[in-house]
């Protein structure tokens, strides 16, 4: 069931490219890979959560994956994870169910009399090599009612 949440701004450092729209599953697992390159080489075993942050724009699609950060660090680019009105939806199970989750939000934007806002982000809260154990959070921006 989707809930309508409030967002803060937060900072976060990661990585930020833009991508081919119809190249994004193919290229955005080595933006992962990068991000957690930077947080290896950082010397943390573990920051978090994982934000990853999207953005259509005509056959352009922005990527920023992040993790919160105290300070600006060394292969980090710093960003803002700009505050928001969203919907919002728990997914749980493997990455390949959250094509149906973008489909399902979408929907009830529209059935709020809503309309989609500018980002899309992803809250990685659990990641597990069973992907069934898979625990992320999907929002999409909102809109005041139409």
């Amino acid at each position: 069931m989707a809930e309508l949440v409030s967002l803060d701004t937060v900072t976060l450092g990661g990585v930020v490219e833009t991508v081919p729209f119809a190249d994004r599953l193919r290229l955005i697992p080595n933006i992962f890979g990068r991000l957690d390159a930077a947080i290896g080489q950082a010397g943390f075993f573990y920051v978090g959560p994982q934000t990853a942050l999207y953005r259509i724009e005509g056959d352009q699609m922005e990527v920023r994956a992040g993790v919160p950060l105290d300070a600006p660090l060394p292969g980090f680019e710093m960003f803002e994870a700009p505050g928001s009105e969203a919907l919002m939806h728990r997914h749980r199970g493997g990455f390949d169910g959250l094509a149906q989750v973008y489909q399902d939000l979408s929907a009830e934007i529209a059935n709020l009399g809503r309309m989609r806002g500018t980002w899309a982000r992803e809250i990685y809260r659990q990641v597990a090599r069973n992907a069934d154990l898979n625990v992320v959070d999907v929002y999409i921006d909102v809109t005041k009612e139409t």
